[in-house]
C-alpha cells in the first residue's frame, strides 16, 4: 500500500509529519512520546495568479529551454 504524508499533533501540541499508510490515525510523537493523532491540514501548494500554474514548474522549464537553446547556438 502507498505511504501518504499527514501531519499529527499530540496534547501538548507538538506537530510532526510522517509518511505513513492511509488507514493510520495516531503515531507516537517523537518530541513527548504521547500519542499524536492526524489532523487535516492546508496543503502547501502555491498557483500562479493568472494561469493557476505551478510557479516553480513555468520557472523550471523556462531556465531548461533557455539553457538548451544556449547548448545549441553553441555548437
Amino acid at each position: 500500500m502507498p505511504k501518504r504524508m499527514f501531519e499529527f499533533v499530540c496534547a501538548k501540541g507538538h506537530n510532526t509529519e510522517r509518511f505513513v499508510d492511509t488507514e493510520v490515525r495516531v503515531v507516537e510523537c517523537p518530541h513527548c512520546r504521547n500519542d499524536a493523532s492526524r489532523v487535516i491540514s492546508s496543503p502547501r501548494i502555491a498557483l500562479e495568479g493568472l494561469t493557476g500554474a505551478f510557479p516553480d514548474a513555468a520557472a523550471k522549464w523556462a531556465r531548461l529551454h533557455t539553457e538548451a537553446a544556449r547548448k545549441h547556438s553553441q555548437d
